[in-house]
């Protein structure tokens, strides 16, 4: 399983992109969120056309923002042409979130399934979504995402103003297969939209954990945690 993400900054941190991340798990590529700034940099990496399933945490623009150009270009620019396939969680949220998803997808494609399809996430073994619905933005639907392969498990917290959500899911999971942790970072206190530094720290050391969705230009003196931003191997470069 290889993370690598194509933006880590935060809504306004342009020069960082956006929420994006290239997962390769399971012989596949999955594209975790396509924010306003990730089409262009797909294109410019080179993987734009490669993309076999994609994942959304929640509509945001800057997890959304580009997502239906990156749609639109598997069928107009990939050769051979092919519908994306959107993973969505189970149960009558998942449903919901769909329905949602759709909606917001019509407004510039008219007839989504003209080139997508939504398909159940179990379709790949070893991905579960957490519902985080309600913990960034009141009555806004959202996901984190745990991947489990043979070595490892991975954590995706998506936007998340519950700090402790992600870790009890963690505490959650055997300990004796590695844990690792990516998890949004404010350096801002932000009413439990976003996760403050400091409420993150006491985590730091139990698990492989990396802060993304921040501009690290502003990380204070005193936080010890690392980011994405600063790990090349987590990087497109």
């Amino acid at each position: 399983m290889e993370f690598r993400f194509i933006g880590t900054g935060g809504a306004f941190d342009f020069e960082y992109g956006n929420s994006a991340a290239w997962i390769q798990f399971r012989g596949k590529n999955i594209l975790l969120d396509c924010g306003h700034a990730a089409y262009r940099r797909l294109r410019e990496i080179g993987i734009a056309g490669k993309i076999d399933y994609m994942l959304i945490t929640h509509f945001h623009d800057d997890h959304i923002g580009s997502l239906s150009t990156a749609i639109l270009h598997q069928k107009h620019l990939r050769k051979p042409p092919e519908k994306v396939q959107i993973l969505i969680p189970p149960g009558p949220v998942g449903a919901q979130f769909q329905d949602q998803l759709y909606a917001f997808l019509a407004h510039s494609l008219i007839q989504p399934e003209k080139y997508l399809d939504f398909v159940p996430l179990d379709t790949l073994d070893g991905i579960h979504a957490i519902d985080t619905s309600g913990k960034h933005v009141k009555d806004m639907l959202s996901f984190g995402f745990a991947f489990e392969d043979e070595q490892e498990n991975v954590l995706f917290s998506g936007d998340l103003g519950d700090p402790g959500l992600i870790f009890r899911y963690a505490e959650s999971l055997p300990q004796n297969k590695k844990i690792r942790i990516f998890h949004e970072v404010s350096f801002w206190r932000t009413d439990g939209v976003h996760s403050f530094y400091k409420d993150l720290e006491k985590y730091v050391n139990k698990w492989e954990f990396y802060g993304y969705h921040c501009n690290p230009t502003y990380a204070p003196e005193d936080s010890i945690i690392p980011l994405v931003a600063n790990h090349p191997e987590f990087l497109f470069l």
